[in-house]
């Protein structure tokens, strides 16, 4: 958790400063969206996950940290804390791309990827897309 906590402080500063905003900068972390695909492809590249497991994601990402257009860290809803949420506001072309990979994508796995690091990886469940004005 404490790891956790570190990498999304990180998310955090680095798309305050505004060399991170629209401007990439090689500082910058790299964070986003991307699907991640049952086996390798000249379209995917191999990510390790927990040590042992690898699994490929799709070397175009959906969302990148460019498209980012506010991140907050938030405390739990129900009091535990423990638990914190980030919530995070893409561009609206951005927010509409995420929102269109995962409509009528039941099934599908998607991973949010700081830089080479999986912090989530899911299978998106259900015929409706992601909530379109931020994430969390």
């Amino acid at each position: 958790m404490a790891k956790r906590l570190v990498i999304i402080w990180t998310i955090v500063s680095a798309v305050a400063v505004t060399s991170c905003g629209a401007v990439a900068n090689a500082s910058c972390p790299k964070v986003g969206f991307t699907v991640v695909e049952p086996h390798a492809t000249s379209e995917t590249r191999p990510l390790r996950v927990g040590g042992n497991q690898t699994i490929f994601v799709r070397r175009e990402s959906i969302t990148t940290t460019s498209d980012i257009s506010e991140i907050k860290l938030a405390g739990a809803d129900d009091g535990d804390a423990d638990d914190a949420r980030i919530l995070i506001k893409f561009t609206p072309v951005a927010d509409q791309r995420l929102h269109d990979a995962t409509t009528n994508h039941s099934g599908m796995r998607i991973a949010f990827l700081f830089d080479d690091e999986v912090l989530n990886n899911v299978v998106w469940q259900g015929s409706y897309g992601t909530y379109t004005g931020g994430q969390r």
